[in-house]
């Protein structure tokens, strides 16, 4: 298994385990986003919607704004492009929290939109007390 594979499989089970516990949402793996206002479609690594806009979650897509996308690093030299034009798109979409998972460095970085583009954080204010870290290889 890929180390995207083990990274991919190992935040979708910790955070679906986290919002289905604490009743706050819906996470899906590799789901088709549109956003027709924003003239955007893109199928992100894992997506989550709040149990309050669980509307916009369609048979085989979301039709809207996820309020979480993660996005995992495949290979390093992918990274610059989650960083950059990806990272972009999320808060043209105006997306409220993006996270890219780097298993080659064992990292996971938050981002939260505001007024300006997305700002670094250390934690996340959709998953607040969850702790993750990204498996050994």
């Amino acid at each position: 298994m890929s180390l995207k594979d083990l990274a991919f499989v190992h935040l979708l089970t910790e955070l679906t385990l986290y919002a289905r516990v604490n009743q706050l949402g819906t996470v899906l793996p590799r789901t088709l986003v549109h956003i027709e206002e924003k003239e955007v479609a893109v199928i992100p690594d894992i997506v989550f919607v709040k149990r309050a806009k669980s509307g916009i979650i369609q048979k085989n897509r979301i039709c809207g704004v996820p309020d979480l996308v993660v996005e995992i690093v495949s290979h390093p030299s992918h990274r610059d492009k989650l960083m950059g034009k990806k990272k972009d798109t999320y808060a043209r979409c105006e997306v409220p929290e993006y996270w890219v998972a780097d298993p080659f460095e064992k990292a996971i970085r938050k981002y939260v939109l505001n007024e300006g583009g997305y700002q670094e954080t250390e934690k996340s204010q959709l998953f607040p007390d969850l702790q993750v870290q990204l498996p050994d290889s």
